[in-house]
C-alpha cells in the first residue's frame, strides 16, 4: 500500500498546525493559521500565513525566544 502524496498545500498546513501547537504551548490563545496559495508569474506559491497576534502576545513570544538563546 502506498502512502498518499504530500502536497505543498498539505505540507504548509502540517506546519501550520506545529506552530498553533507550540504556541498553545507557550499559552498564547491564538486563531489558527491559514493556508494562502497565490499566483506568482504563473508559478503557484503556497505559504503558511500565521495567525495576528496581540502585541502583548507579541512581547511574551520574545521575551521567550530571548530567554530560550541565552
Amino acid at each position: 500500500m502506498t502512502t498518499p502524496a504530500r502536497t505543498p498545500y498539505s505540507a504548509c498546513a502540517e506546519e501550520g498546525a506545529k506552530l498553533e501547537a507550540a504556541l498553545k504551548e507557550a499559552g498564547i490563545v491564538a486563531k489558527p493559521s491559514t493556508v494562502q496559495v497565490t499566483d506568482e508569474d504563473g508559478l503557484k506559491a503556497t505559504r503558511v500565513a500565521p495567525p495576528l497576534l496581540t502585541p502583548s502576545q507579541i512581547a511574551r513570544v520574545t521575551r521567550m525566544v530571548k530567554a530560550a538563546r541565552q
